[in-house]
């Protein structure tokens, strides 16, 4: 199993976004296109997010458009919470529990405690 969500993250200078640039010719690591460094927005992306077990070091990152990248972020974001869901299971965390253990009860914003199918008031707060 990898370890999720562990690798410290470096700092991005300008001199560590020129190397990577030039190290990959200035194409988008997603989609494949050559960037104009003046005319879009690029960013430099790690191929394996750190979220999932990636190292930040340049041999892992890449230059992407702005907007290739916040693609690719949102694959990413959902593979690393189920990652991390498939982690606390395996570790035997148990999942929150609801201070209302009564399904067919619900909290209301002013505190009450109502019954869901006849919205009868049962109670107020835990006094």
């Amino acid at each position: 199993m990898t370890d999720v969500g562990t690798t410290p993250r470096k700092s991005m200078g300008r001199m560590r976004r020129l190397r990577i640039f030039e190290a990959h010719g200035g194409v988008c690591c997603l989609c494949r296109n050559k960037i104009d460094g003046v005319r879009e927005k690029w960013t430099v992306e790690h191929l394996r997010a750190l979220g999932l077990g990636g190292e930040d070091s340049d041999d892992n990152c890449a230059p992407a458009h702005e907007a290739c990248r916040r693609q690719k972020d949102k694959v990413d974001v959902a593979a690393i919470s189920k990652a991390k869901r498939v982690k606390a299971k395996h570790l035997g965390i148990a999942k929150a529990k609801s201070s209302l253990s009564h399904p067919k009860l619900k909290r209301c914003l002013d505190g009450s405690v109502v019954h869901r199918e006849t919205g009868e008031v049962v109670g107020y707060g835990k006094d």
